[in-house]
């Protein structure tokens, strides 16, 4: 396991406080519901945490972790590794103070949520449900259930305040005080769930695939977003991907029914794996500071940003930040749905044009690519790179062989700009053969250098 010593060290000071009052009801659904999906360690933290505060209290003393290690026969990464579950399942929110010399935490405990929320969420219920066996989910759903009679044949006769009580203008006035400093009654607070990670869902990217016609701007609202990311990321759907749900689950009111919603996306993830569900498990975690990192070399950072990145982030950022206009989103659009090419092989083609256009997006030029390359089966960005090498050696070629305006041949070889992966160190031997491909190269390499140092880079 990773050596968290740099992280927290036994000797590091924590506090507990309780975002809200805890009953016993809670701790029933940290055990039979939560700790299927975080493991007994992070519930075995979770419970001693709310056993350190004093009961009507909503914050302990300070205590060091050499003491939460012996009392859980923890190591400190097992405590770290426990708290990060915690924190990822939403039970609870650290805060760090002082130095890396001299720090100390504050452990804020989150209530859990109700079971009816808890079931009701479509990651939760799906992980638990998956984790634990269909035979097994029934059986917890049905211990925290209870009869419960239907209201519809009864009447509400539940007179108001204003009929039962009235206010006596002849009393004085009392002031009211102003509560202590740094105090606060005693409440009892609800989770906010799992919360959705919106910087990781591209909303542009899905709504240029969605034609307001049909599926009107309203009907996303708040609510259905965090439904969109949260299932995106349960069933790793891409925007792409979540167009058809969301169309399928728009009623005649021109509203998205949520329950609708999370039945089309459980279809499609079932439909591409034989009926299976997905199951959680743990991110590997980063390395520490004294641990050695291997970096990414250029082209593999290269190729992990047109991977993972969106078309409309890459068109953003080759525009210094600015936002693709309509027509750019459009042409986007069409390479998506109507060409059917892969996300990441979008990015590479966007590069390869900009590149070829003088940084213009010329849609004929885009489409002519485009067509190409589904016909050649290009489905992956590093194929799309080698294609882009080969189409810009023949052009190249074409040049030197007598194109148009042969006598400004090399004035326009110097003026063209290449994305960072026509440097490849794994070009083809033919490349390497070729002297104004390696001249155009170290130009590039040159004037890339030049803007780095200027910039402080190096």
């Amino acid at each position: 396991m990773t050596n968290r010593w740099k992280e927290i060290q036994p000797s590091d000071e924590y506090k507990i406080q309780l975002n809200g009052q805890l009953n016993h009801h809670d701790r029933e659904i940290l055990t039979f519901l939560y700790q299927p999906l975080v493991g007994p360690d992070a519930v075995s933290l979770y419970n001693l945490l709310w056993m350190e505060v004093d009961k009507n209290q909503l914050e302990s003393a300070g205590y060091s972790h050499g003491s939460l290690m012996s009392m859980l026969s923890f190591s400190i990464d097992e405590v770290f590794q426990a708290r990060m579950r915690l924190e990822g399942m939403g039970l609870l929110k650290t805060y760090r103070h002082g130095s890396a010399d001299k720090k100390s935490y504050l452990y804020q405990l989150q209530p859990p949520l109700s079971a009816r929320l808890f079931f009701e969420d479509p990651m939760l219920s799906v992980f638990l449900y998956k984790q634990i066996g269909s035979a097994q989910f029934q059986r917890l759903k049905k211990v925290f259930s209870v009869p419960f009679e239907s209201l519809e044949n009864y009447t509400d006769i539940t007179r108001s305040f204003q009929d039962v009580f009235e206010s006596d203008m002849k009393l004085s006035p009392v002031k009211s005080e102003t509560p202590e400093k740094n105090t606060t009654v005693l409440y009892r607070a609800e989770n906010e769930g799992v919360p959705a990670d919106f910087q990781g869902f591209d909303f542009q990217l899905l709504l240029a695939g969605l034609s307001e016609a049909l599926v009107p701007r309203k009907a996303l609202t708040y609510e259905v977003k965090q439904m969109v990311v949260k299932l995106s990321v349960l069933y790793g759907l891409t925007e792409t991907d979540m167009k058809n749900p969301i169309l399928s689950a728009l009623n005649e009111e021109d509203q998205i029914d949520v329950h609708e919603l999370r039945k089309a996306c459980r279809d499609v993830f079932q439909l591409r794996n034989k009926g299976t569900l997905p199951s959680i498990k743990a991110k590997a975690q980063e390395s520490t500071a004294q641990e050695p990192v291997t970096e990414m070399n250029t082209e593999d950072s290269l190729l992990h940003y047109l991977k993972t990145a969106s078309p409309v982030k890459v068109l953003s950022d080759a525009s210094k930040g600015v936002d693709p206009t309509r027509s750019e989103l459009e042409l986007i659009e069409t390479l998506l749905y109507e060409k059917k090419l892969p996300q990441e092989v979008v990015n590479v083609l966007l590069q390869f044009v900009l590149l070829r256009t003088n940084m213009k997006l010329t849609k004929g030029f885009a489409e002519q690519i485009a067509n190409h390359w589904v016909r050649s089966g290009i489905q992956t960005a590093e194929e799309a790179m080698e294609e882009a090498k080969k189409e810009y050696k023949s052009y190249m070629t074409w040049k030197k062989s007598g194109g148009q305006q042969p006598s400004k041949k090399g004035k326009t070889i110097r003026k063209e700009k290449l994305p960072d992966w026509f440097t490849s160190k794994s070009d083809s031997e033919e490349d390497e053969a070729d002297p104004e491909f390696l001249k155009e190269r170290e130009r590039y390499l040159k004037e890339r250098k030049m803007k780095k140092r200027m910039a402080g880079d190096e």
